[in-house]
Parts: structure tokens; sequence; C-alpha cells
């Protein structure tokens, strides 16, 4: 069974409807009361790697309150080894206020809690070396985002570059493959967000020299540029009935890493997470319908991959 470690954020999050999501300077009122539910980058990504069949360990913290004990119960209860979560007294449990409008986009303010207390030390002893793959985004300090990548070694290092954020040359040099939707790879090599697949082909081909990259393009699936001189492809996302895409890279990156882990290409591993991402977005809330692998892998099946001139 593949061993993935996942370095990251948990979140107690509010879910609210709109239907239409506020404008800058804007006020609006909710179309329900709001819903309470658990989330965080690095919660939602391990969720989905053990939906996916992986033996998954989770590093990270939450306050010493009752949302950090349902964040840790809700991860042990779907199989995820919890042991390397770690209680900090005088610190929230990081929470999110999520607003998601009819179409299923949404609009998401973080605070960070606990998670920006994750520091290096607890990740230098977390046995990340002994993973067959370790997957981290950075709603954690970028600090013990790069202690975690060196902690690792030489195992396969998956980096969700989200949110934006720049990041050092160095930091960057040790991932085998980022995942950065179109505003982050913007962000990592200092170019104009990209309007279409070719220049973001181009900013991708920046970063491709020492590592894969996966380009999320939420409707537009997603375009694969591995090292060079691999060719670039993309694979559109399948049409479903989306209620709400919040989590829907998340799981995207969680399935990704086990796919790579167990030996998949990485354009096949990126087709089957763009489906098991689309079927996440089909309930409300980014852990609602996180799919197993023969769900994911039907859909898949009917995705083409198309490569890309030149």
């Amino acid at each position: 069974m593949t061993r993935l470690a996942v370095v990251g954020s948990l979140n107690a999050d509010l879910t609210l409807m709109f239907d239409q999501l506020p404008g800058r300077g804007e006020s609006a009122l909710a179309a329900d009361s709001g819903r309470l539910s658990l989330g965080g980058k690095g919660g939602n990504q391990a969720a989905a790697a053990a939906a996916f069949g992986a033996e998954v360990a989770m590093v990270g913290r939450v306050g010493d309150d009752e949302p950090g004990r349902q964040v840790v119960a809700d991860l042990a209860a779907r199989g995820i080894d919890v042991s390397r979560i770690s209680y900090t007294p005088g610190a929230r449990t990081g929470s999110a206020t999520i607003a998601v409008d009819r179409d299923g986009e949404n609009l998401i303010l973080v605070d960070p809690g606990a998670n920006s207390r994750l520091s290096a030390a607890d990740v230098s002893n977390a046995g990340l070396d002994q993973a067959d793959a370790v997957l981290l985004q950075l709603e954690i300090p970028l600090a013990t985002v790069a202690a975690a990548m060196r902690a690792a070694g030489d195992t396969l290092i998956v980096l969700n570059p989200a949110p934006a954020a720049p990041l050092p040359a160095d930091t960057l040099a040790l991932a085998d493959v980022l995942v950065p939707n179109r505003a982050e790879l913007a962000r990592l090599t200092g170019g104009e967000v990209p309007a279409d697949l070719t220049a973001a082909a181009r900013l991708a081909r920046r970063l491709a020299g020492d590592a894969d990259v996966v380009v999320t393009l939420g409707r537009d699936g997603v375009l694969v540029v591995p090292r060079s001189p691999g060719r670039a492809t993309h694979i559109a996302a399948p049409s479903v009935a989306t209620v709400d895409a919040t989590g829907a890279g998340d799981c995207f990156c969680g399935t990704l890493a086990v796919s790579l882990t167990e030996g998949l290409g990485l354009a096949e591993a990126a087709r089957l997470s763009v489906a098991a991402a689309a079927i996440s977005t089909t309930a409300l809330g980014a852990r609602a319908n996180l799919p197993g692998r023969a769900a994911a892998g039907r859909l898949a099946a009917t995705l083409p991959v198309q490569a890309l001139p030149g």
C-alpha cells in the first residue's frame, strides 16, 4: 500500500451559499444559514488520498479546542494516522469562511490559527523520509515547508504552491512535482496570469527544468508540462453537475500524489485526478463526495489527452 505523508493545514470551516458572490465593497446576504464543515488544504488532500486507498499520515497543528478535536476525529475516522498532529495551547484551530454561488464557484477567506505555529521541529522528526511521497501546500509557514522538503530526503515531493506566494529558488528546486493553478503559476514565475494553454505552457517551462509541472485550470481541466524535454499535454475536465468546487484542487492533489507513487505516468495520473476532482464537486463541501479509484477510473477513461504543438 502507498504510504503518503501530508504536511499542511487543518481547519474548521463555515460555508455560506449565495446567489452571486459579492464584489469588492459590496455586502450580500447568504441564501441560507451556513454549514460548518472540516477543511484546510492539508486535511482535504489527506482525506482525498485516503479515499483513493493510500496509507496516509497527517502532519499539522490544531488548537486545543473543540474544533481541533473534531478535525482530528474526522481524519482518524477516515483511516488517517493522526499521531503527528499536535494540539496547540493558546491558539485557535485554523478556520475558513467559504462563500459559494449557485454555479459552484467560491471565495475563501482563511484565518491560519494554529497552522501558523507548525514549525521546523514538528516536521524534522516526523519520519517524512520513510514515506513513498510527501505532499505539501502553503497554508503553513514557508520556513516549515522548506524544512519538510529537506527532511523528506530522496522521497518524491509534490508541492501545491497554494495560496499563491513567492518561493525562493532553492525551495522550489526541492520539489519533484509542482501543482499550481493559473494565478499561482504567474506568481511563481513573475509573469502575467496566462490567458490560454500556450501561455500557460510557456510559463510552466520556466519551472519544468527540475520538476514536472501540472497546472490546474478549473473547468478547463489541467495542463501537464513534464520536465524537459517532455511534451506538454492538455486534459479537459468532464462535464458534471457541479454543486460546490471547494476542495476540488485539493482532491486533485491528493489523488495525483497517490497515483504517481503507484507508478502511473504523469499524464495518466493527472487524467485520473481530473476525474476524481470533478466528482468531488458534485456535493456541497470539500470532503462530501471524495471518490475511490473505481469511480474516478470509469470517468477518466472518457477523457482525451491532447498534446500541445511544439
